[in-house]
């Protein structure tokens, strides 16, 4: 069907390998996440710095 995804590669049957490759992706993940939660404070604190309130740094946090 149309608006199933598309596959990117053929599965694996190395289920261990596909287990580990997961695992790797989620570590990934969890630290781009980070990143993004650091990038936003660092953001939030600057807007604090500029003199905004602190209501006023997460409300323009918000829109980014």
């Amino acid at each position: 069907m149309a608006d199933e995804p598309k596959r990117t590669e053929m599965p694996r049957d190395d289920i261990p390998q596909g287990v580990r490759d997961l695992a790797a992706v989620w570590a990934s993940a969890a630290k781009v996440a980070g990143d993004i939660a650091h990038a936003k404070r660092t953001i939030f604190l600057a807007y604090v710095a500029e003199g905004f309130s602190e209501t006023q740094a997460l409300e323009l946090c918000k829109t980014l």
